[in-house]
């Protein structure tokens, strides 16, 4: 572990994403880093996320409705939750996903069990609103949604198939209202899932990141009511090893999301052969970048080095049994 207290300093911040935890750290245990007290840390922040629902009744709620409009059926006025800005103190945990805690006089709201905004007709599914059709901000014009209409016609010949994912449901207007159950949490994920594998199969950019990312999101609802998730984290490496196979995502910080969390992954599911193999590409990439920094002296390594530094901590902490106990 490093000794320098600065070089602690700045891996925590990495780890706990919040300065006044840093500070909490160093005061409690010193400039050492130990994964059980980081997660001591982090649980006095975060609360039980072991309900239905997630929410805590203490103090204001964080969330606010907008209306949109389905973008393949046109169906309108469609609820869309939103946080209010600053209500949350938003951590991630180890795989990415955003973890919730009431700031400012709002209560907690596990966002991720209302984010998706479903169609309750056709059953198109998105957690970006931008996906929606929507008014601007005076409400005399409207926004139209940014998927492709190519897409969005494709969409429309998949109601049918969008519906036997619900089973018996037939009320899909109050089987997605807030609060949302598990089942129906999980529901609207794989309604965006749907959506986002028509995307792949177009062959858009960063709709394999989504799909991992979704499958992260159920892995987590999954674990936070106490049930297994091995198979949503498997399924999700495979969606992010095809992400970075086929160079999914362009912009180069997702990019570095996408290594890590192939590390971080295969460190869960004990593969540390492959966790190690992708952990070795950080190294090539900044030497590659290195070389190109001599012709383009604006470029910079301080994106993947930073996404390095993260997997690599996770790397010597992989032996640790409580790594990954909230995740």
């Amino acid at each position: 572990m490093p000794s320098d207290v600065a070089e602690v300093k700045r891996r925590l911040l990495l780890l706990l994403n919040d300065q006044n935890l840093v500070d909490d750290y160093i005061r409690q245990y010193g400039p050492t880093i130990d994964i059980k007290h980081i997660k001591a840390i982090k649980e006095k922040r975060e609360p039980d996320t072991r309900t239905e629902n997630n929410d805590d009744d203490s103090g204001q709620d964080p969330v606010y409705e907008i209306k949109v409009k389905c973008p393949v059926c046109f169906y309108p006025r469609i609820d869309c939750n939103e946080l209010r800005a600053k209500s949350q103190q938003i951590l991630p945990n180890k795989f990415l996903i955003p973890t919730y805690n009431g700031a400012c006089g709002f209560r907690t709201v596990d966002y991720n069990m209302i984010a998706v905004t479903v169609c309750p007709k056709c059953l198109f599914a998105s957690p970006d609103k931008k996906d929606f059709c929507r008014s601007d901000l005076h409400g005399q014009a409207e926004i139209k949604s940014q998927i492709a209409h190519g897409i969005l016609m494709a969409l429309k010949e998949k109601i049918g198939e969008r519906k036997s994912l619900l089973g018996s449901v037939t009320d899909y207007l109050n089987y997605f209202k807030r609060p949302r159950s598990v089942e129906a949490a999980i529901d609207s994920y794989k309604l965006a899932m749907a959506r986002a594998k028509v995307e792949a199969w177009y062959e858009q950019p960063y709709s394999l990141y989504k799909l991992g990312a979704y499958t992260l999101k159920i892995a987590k609802i999954l674990k936070d009511s106490g049930r297994d998730n091995i198979e949503q984290l498997k399924e999700a490496l495979e969606y992010f090893e095809e992400a970075f196979r086929t160079s999914n995502c362009p912009l180069e910080d997702l990019e570095m999301q996408v290594i890590y969390t192939i590390v971080a992954l295969n460190i869960k599911l004990s593969d540390f052969k492959k966790a190690n193999s992708f952990l070795t590409v950080f190294g090539n990439l900044i030497n590659a970048r290195k070389a190109e920094m001599k012709e383009n002296p604006k470029l910079n390594t301080v994106t993947i080095e930073k996404w390095e530094e993260r997997a690599k901590f996770l790397w010597e902490e992989r032996e640790n049994p409580d790594l990954f106990k909230d995740e």
